[in-house]
Order: structure tokens, then sequence, then C-alpha cells
């Protein structure tokens, strides 16, 4: 399914979470990828700023949710978030499974690069 993009090829190495507790203050430099046919088969979706993680292992085969733009529900323990979007509104990215809120990250303090 077209070109994977490496975590370093999609967010930069000064990327950072400062945590308190389950909020996280996301800080940093996120590139702008083009051509990433991995992450959807839409061409505008395939251009952008994206972010990734993975949940520990105790979320495996756990319908996860992650709302931030848009809300999406899944059975992975690993994702990868489109920015542009998320940057349009709030700049969060709020986590659950099971209904509860295992984390929330705030973008505010990121950059976007041109």
């Amino acid at each position: 399914m077209g070109e994977d993009k490496t975590t370093t090829e999609l967010m930069g190495e000064d990327v950072a979470i400062a945590w308190t507790g389950i909020n996280g203050s996301v800080t940093g430099n996120f590139p702008n990828v083009s051509d990433f046919e991995g992450f959807s088969n839409k061409s505008e979706e395939q251009k952008g700023h994206y972010f990734c993680f993975e949940l520990d292992e105790q979320y495996e085969g756990q319908k996860v949710t992650v709302i931030g733009a848009h809300q999406k529900t899944a059975q992975d323990r690993k994702w990868v978030i489109r920015l542009d979007e998320l940057y349009a509104g709030s700049k969060k990215l709020t986590v659950k499974v099971g209904g509860e809120t295992i984390f929330t990250l705030d973008f505010t303090g990121a950059t976007l690069a041109g």
C-alpha cells in the first residue's frame, strides 16, 4: 500500500511530551510531509504534518477512541494522526479506552513546518 514513512520522517527529532498526570504538552517541530500514501488513499490526506504514537501492550485488542479534529475508533495500538485539521481547532487530542480517558495531548507548543 504505497510508501511507508518512519517516525523520524514524520516527526522532528526535537518533538517531546512533558507530562502532568494524564495530560501532555507537546513541543517541537513537525516537518511538512508529502507523498505519504501509507496514511490514506486520498491524495489530499497524503501531505501535511503527522504525529505517531503507540499504546502499551495492555491495550492490545481493545477498542481505542482518538478524539481531535475528528473521532475515530479502532482496535489498534499504533496510531498516526494528521495534525493539520487538529491545528484548525483546539490543538488537543484525547485518547480513550473503554470510555475512560487514557491521556490528552496539547499541541499548542508545537510548530508545523511550512
